[in-house]
């Protein structure tokens, strides 16, 4: 019996961590972050930093 609760309580929280907007935000960011970071190195800094801009208000416009 206590097994199962630990078990409920260590699946619980794992999928509110897993879920939580942070994670969710920084996954869907990420390619643009890194397309950005990648531009920066062959073009002007203003383009690939507009790039990681879209990046982060996909990260801030997300909201779980």
């Amino acid at each position: 019996m206590i097994l199962k609760n630990i078990k409920h309580i260590v699946l619980c929280t794992v999928v509110a961590v897993l879920f939580s907007g942070c994670i969710v935000g920084d996954v869907v960011a990420l390619p643009f972050r890194v397309t950005g970071a990648v531009v920066n190195v062959i073009a002007p800094d203003v383009v690939g930093d507009t790039i990681t801009d879209i990046g982060d208000v996909a990260d801030a416009a997300i909201p779980f």
